[in-house]
């Protein structure tokens, strides 16, 4: 399927679902069951179908190896089911079901579907949520909110090069004190496909010295002042696969290019072999003004191989949306949700991103890019949502080290996603 065909499809299915009557958009659709007091059962999916278009620096300027190429494919099939139980119990099941080769385990070896959170939790108004099973870290906000519900086609470099991806572990939240959530985990053993090897505990505070809800009346102007941090400290074991081969520890950072459809980074540290305790540290902050959302983070991570000397990288984002269609974006529990529409041509929202990284530092040349986001999206009742971003990238790299031939790529993206969210 070309661009053309992707983008002229997804316009005709949206103009005709925007036609539809407004009872069959702008609710619920029957996903969810209760069958007595206490008991709640639901089905979750998302499907995202994306387009990634790559011009101008394309190829190694030095080989001419093709490095990023035109692709179109399934970003995300995922499916869960959710169950709520008297007593304060609750449960999750959840996989993606998308077999591609954009998706990469350590190894490199493409990823055929993969768990995603899957978890018991027990709430309690006084103690708070205690959770035990496969979830996110906290390192990395963008990370933690929906892959729904984010402004943008994919997260931001330093999100992605910082933040660990699902653990198994336990975690304990409390957001009994006004304005503020506390979060303790402690992450041990991988994920439940076995890769992401590593142990150690995480923290995350966030203080929201500003809430204003719309509540009853959703024409009201909602105020949100959102500040956050986060740590995490991870120790990597030696592991030894099936065929007995053992693979030293290691730490690695690197980022995508903000396209996901393909492998390619244009920064990457290489492995660190024996890094030690591998830190990771995050500031976060967003301001909701009705239909204005300003957002960023700064993040940092470091790790100490052996051998060798300290390695520190570091990066940051900051983005702003505007809905032109003068809704909030919904907020709780310490994150963002998708606009909701209130007229049945749905929302448009427009958004503007900066987002740097830097993994050089002494002997590593991981390299610095910095990509700027112009974006795009019309909300279609709550469960139909039509993205376009328009990335250009700036990097810089010297893979040999000092004195070696820099390798810069500043290519162009354009990319489109048409969402299915239930």
């Amino acid at each position: 399927m070309t661009a053309r065909r992707l983008l002229s499809a997804s316009l005709l299915l949206a103009l005709h679902t925007a036609s539809l009557p407004a009872a069959s958009l702008l609710g619920d659709w029957p996903t969810r069951w209760k069958p007595a007091e206490g008991y709640e059962f639901a089905f979750k999916g998302l499907y995202q179908y994306d387009y990634n278009g790559f011009s101008g620096a394309t190829t190694h300027p030095s080989t001419g190896a093709p490095l990023l190429a035109d692709a179109n494919a399934w970003r995300r099939k995922e499916f869960s089911f959710n169950a709520r139980l008297p007593d304060g119990w609750d449960l999750s099941i959840g996989y993606d079901f998308t077999v591609s080769g954009f998706k990469t385990t350590p190894s490199g070896a493409g990823v055929h579907g993969q768990w995603l959170d899957n978890f018991v939790r027990y709430s309690s108004k006084r103690l708070g949520d205690f959770r035990i099973g496969q979830f996110k870290t906290p390192v990395g906000w963008e990370e933690t909110i929906s892959s729904g519900a984010t402004t943008f086609l994919e997260r931001a470099l330093p999100v992605q090069a910082a933040n660990m991806g699902r653990r198994i572990g336990a975690d304990w939240s409390y957001a009994g004190v006004p304005h503020w959530l506390f979060q303790l985990a402690y992450f041990h053993g991988g994920d439940l496909g076995g890769d992401n090897d590593g142990n150690g505990p995480a923290a995350r505070i966030v203080w929201t010295p500003i809430r204003r809800e719309p509540g009853a009346k959703p024409r009201e102007r909602a105020t949100v002042l959102h500040l956050g941090l986060a740590y995490s400290s991870e120790d990597r074991d030696a592991v030894t696969d099936g065929r007995g081969v053992v693979a030293n520890p290691a730490a690695r950072f690197r980022a995508k290019p903000e396209a996901g459809l393909i492998t390619t980074r244009l920064v990457d540290t290489g492995s660190l072999a024996f890094p030690g305790p591998i830190k990771r540290l995050g500031l976060e902050a967003a301001y909701i003004d009705g239909p204005l959302l300003l957002q960023g983070e700064y993040l940092r991570m470091s790790a100490s191989p052996r051998g060798r000397p300290a390695f520190d990288g570091a990066g940051y984002y900051v983005q702003g949306s505007w809905v032109l269609t003068g809704e909030s974006r919904p907020y709780g529990k310490g994150t963002i949700g998708n606009v909701r529409p209130l007229r049945d041509i749905g929302a448009f929202e427009v958004a503007l991103r900066y987002s740097r990284l830097d993994l050089d530092d002494g002997p590593v040349h991981g390299g610095t890019q910095g990509d700027w986001t112009i974006g795009a999206n019309w909300y279609i009742g709550q469960h139909l949502k039509l993205q376009a971003n328009y990335i250009r990238v700036h990097s810089r790299r010297q893979p040999g080290g000092a004195g070696e031939q820099s390798v810069v790529l500043d290519p162009t993206v354009i990319a489109a996603r048409l969402q299915l969210q239930f």
